[in-house]
């Protein structure tokens, strides 16, 4: 073989070389220069991200409430003892009540004995805003006593008056906050009280057969505070405590059945409700409920 041959069959070497270089460099997923040399710096394909996983759900929201008495929501709603017992019923008293009667043998109102009759009711609040008040006082005696006088005895009725109060009320709670709230009662209150005597013996010493009675109206309103006691863990438990205004309207009678006289008269008189003792605001003006 002659030396072109030689050079020939070299040079068709290095081609088949490069080519077949060439092929498995581009399966591999590189690149090839043009000069002939593979790009060692060719990137690599990235690797898949993986997808982000699902949000969990929301948890459900707390219900408040829920499950508790009514007196222990408000304080976990943040609302008032008051708000609390809106659609429950209270049992209490609501005030003192004294229905005066006329003097025996004078004209003169109020001069006579009074007699009292403590008023006991209930109120439901219809909702946080207004409620009713219904109440009834009452008293009632009973007795007698033997009198003796020269070997001979009378058994006489002793002197009991009777008295009956029926009251009625619409509190309307302007505002509360946690434990109280602040109302205005307008009220009515309509009695009756009445008083005898049996004649006891004759002469100058007798006593003779006497009868009184009154009819009362009033009406008016009052103004004040219910405390509910929730920070003693009570709130059922409350006071109300208030001062006022009202109108009351009296019809006395009077009668002496044995000097065959009757004396009526009527009055009527504007004022406040605490009047002239200052324990009155206690005694008169002040109610006391427990919730149910």
């Amino acid at each position: 073989m002659n030396q072109s041959s030689l050079v020939f069959a070299g040079a068709l070497l290095s081609a088949s070389t490069f080519v077949f270089g060439a092929a498995a460099q581009t399966a591999a997923g590189g690149s090839v220069a043009v000069g002939g040399s593979a790009d060692a710096g060719a990137a690599a394909a990235p690797a898949p991200v993986p997808e982000a996983a699902p949000a969990p759900a929301p948890a459900p929201a707390a219900q408040v409430g829920v499950g508790l008495p009514a007196a222990q929501t408000a304080a976990v709603d943040g609302g008032s003892d008051h708000d609390a017992m809106s659609g429950h019923l209270a049992v209490g008293y609501l005030g003192y009540a004294n229905i005066p009667l006329l003097a025996p043998g004078t004209a003169v109102p109020g001069a006579g004995p009074a007699v009292a009759a403590p008023v006991i009711g209930v109120r439901y609040w219809l909702n946080p805003r207004m409620g009713l008040d219904l109440g009834l006082g009452m008293r009632m005696g009973f007795g007698s006593s033997t009198v003796k006088a020269g070997g001979a005895s009378q058994d006489v009725d002793n002197v009991n008056p009777s008295a009956f109060v029926v009251h009625a009320g619409i509190p309307l709670a302007l505002s509360s906050a946690k434990h109280y709230s602040f109302q205005i009662i307008p009220e009515l209150n309509l009695g009756y009280a009445s008083v005898s005597q049996k004649a006891v013996g004759a002469g100058a010493g007798a006593i003779p057969e006497l009868k009184a009675h009154n009819l009362h109206v009033d009406i008016g309103a009052r103004a004040g505070a219910e405390l509910h006691f929730g920070f003693m863990g009570v709130p059922q438990l409350s006071l109300q405590g208030s001062v006022g205004l009202r109108l009351n309207m009296e019809s006395y009678s009077h009668e002496n059945i044995t000097a065959d006289v009757k004396t009526t008269t009527s009055q009527t008189t504007i004022g406040t409700g605490v009047y002239d003792n200052p324990w009155n605001i206690f005694t008169s003006n002040v109610a006391a409920f427990y919730y149910f």
